[in-house]
């Protein structure tokens, strides 16, 4: 099984190495039919991944456990249940004898012509917990036959052999695929692929030309004096989703949370400026409108609310790594940066929740025709007036631009 440890190193996905193991199994002589893998990962969403092969069919459960989802009375009802309760890592129960069946999950096994089953967990020591595993196992595996008799000796001595070099090759795999989705979760898809690239050098930055956008919640420490402290971080979850999902939508990079606040860019590239520009702004009205559609449902509820203002600017800038010498940030930096922030804190001044750079504008080749220029305008800490625009006449923010009166030209 020297391809185990290969396939570990080489990065094949969880799917395919047992897919491949129970085949090879087969082809030498192993009556498997069941393979079953319970995988604990770290993830926002997903508490576990979970993956089934049946003999002929191939793999028939692809599927992730939610950390929402309640596990219900099957899984407490659960030989695996048992076994993480109680600290068991084996357990072996031939399906032929009646005496064995005290799981209900092996009285099914039975009924559908498996004649054995056995179980193996395997704790990778990560140490995370899940609300509802007492305690945390990184693999669940199990094996099922349908031969009459069972596995034999040979086929056990084979599969005790196999599973636990399986679960090391697998564990090689889950663990880079656990470090991309907790950098991803906290810095974003394309800084994470960067720092997994070993871009982790302090100092080390490069110039883009982007658009920025910068969003902030107009309220936010009223609305958090009038709430208990437990509802702050529940409530600011809900708007950061309707600030966050418009970008990510749109292709758009989120470089970090700041509080009620939000950096995000849009790369440009020379031949897709106006497009880019384009997708960006509308982003950018979608992100309004939700948070609008938002406090519509919270007021309905009788909930505080908050409004959203954004900016939108162009601008170059250093992306890459900044801080001390052993914690670092993979961010953007320059005087673009700062001039967006200056830009938003001047939407309460000017009675919007949207203001729009001429360097934008430029960029964008005037695409938009309902802007209105309200000057040029002095930004704290910045040498030079920018002039800046607003939308016109006070459109209604909805999730479909063209029903807030805005047409794009081209």
């Amino acid at each position: 099984f020297s391809w185990l440890i290969e396939a570990g190193m080489t990065g094949m996905t969880t799917s395919q190495l047992l897919s491949e193991l129970c085949e090879r199994l087969v082809e030498l002589g192993v009556k498997l039919e069941r393979g079953n893998i319970a995988l604990s990962t770290i993830h926002p969403q997903v508490s576990a991944f979970m993956y089934t092969w049946r003999h002929g069919e191939g793999m028939v459960v692809n599927t992730n456990v939610l950390h929402s989802d309640d596990p219900g009375e099957g899984w407490f009802a659960s030989p695996f249940f048992f076994m993480i309760s109680n600290g068991v890592s084996f357990m072996h129960r031939p399906l032929e004898s009646e005496n064995e069946l005290d799981f209900p999950v092996l009285v099914d096994f039975k009924d559908q012509g498996m004649t054995d089953w056995f179980a193996q967990i395997f704790d990778f020591g990560w140490g995370f917990q899940d609300g509802w595993r007492e305690k945390s196992a990184g693999l669940i595996t199990s094996w099922a036959s349908s031969s009459p008799g069972g596995f034999t000796k040979e086929e056990f001595s084979l599969l005790r052999r196999a599973i636990p070099i399986f679960a090391l090759a697998l564990k090689g795999i889950a663990s880079f695929e656990a470090a991309g989705t907790v950098l991803e979760t906290y810095v974003g898809r394309g800084t994470s692929r960067r720092v997994l690239a070993g871009q982790i050098k302090r100092g080390t930055a490069r110039s883009i030309s982007a658009v920025l956008v910068y969003a902030d919640l107009r309220g936010f420490t009223t609305l958090s004096d009038e709430i208990d402290n437990a509802d702050i971080v529940g409530t600011l979850d809900q708007y950061l989703e309707r600030m966050a999902g418009p970008i990510e939508d749109a292709g758009g990079e989120i470089l970090k949370f700041m509080g009620d606040g939000m950096l995000a860019t849009f790369a440009l590239k020379d031949q897709e400026h106006t497009d880019i520009c384009k997708t960006s702004m509308i982003a950018a009205l979608k992100m309004i409108s939700g948070v609008k559609e938002l406090n519509v449902e919270r007021q309905a509820d009788g909930f505080l609310t908050m409004e959203l203002d954004v900016a939108l600017h162009v601008g170059e800038v250093m992306y890459g790594n900044v801080g001390s010498q052993n914690r670092l940030d993979f961010t953007v930096v320059g005087s673009a940066v700062n001039e967006v922030s200056r830009i938003e804190g001047l939407c309460d001044q000017f009675d919007t929740n949207f203001l729009i750079s001429s360097e934008f504008v430029r960029a964008s080749e005037h695409q938009c025709d309902q802007l209105e220029s309200i000057g040029r305008q002095s930004l704290r800490g910045v040498r030079k007036p920018i002039e800046l625009f607003r939308i016109r006449g006070g459109a209604v923010f909805t999730n479909n631009y063209e029903e807030a009166n805005l047409h794009f030209i081209g």
